[in-house]
């Protein structure tokens, strides 16, 4: 199935906030690893302003209560 996922084509065209809910699908549907997806997020949040979502994102990657400054 991954085969025929577009989503990496068509996230260079939109805005980074547009493509979290496509992230989110994906790993809905568990089409690729959580660890995967949940590092795709970490790196488009690094450019952003959302940070609260980062850091949850991040213990939830790293399976730790601490957070990097």
């Amino acid at each position: 199935m991954p085969n025929y996922d577009l989503t990496s084509r068509i996230a260079l065209h939109l805005d980074r906030h547009l493509v979290f809910p496509l992230l989110e699908f994906l790993q809905e549907r568990q089409l690729y690893a959580d660890e995967e997806i949940l590092k795709a997020k970490t790196d488009l949040l690094s450019k952003t302003n959302m940070v609260d979502y980062a850091i949850d994102i991040h213990r939830s990657l790293h399976h730790t209560e601490t957070v990097p400054q």
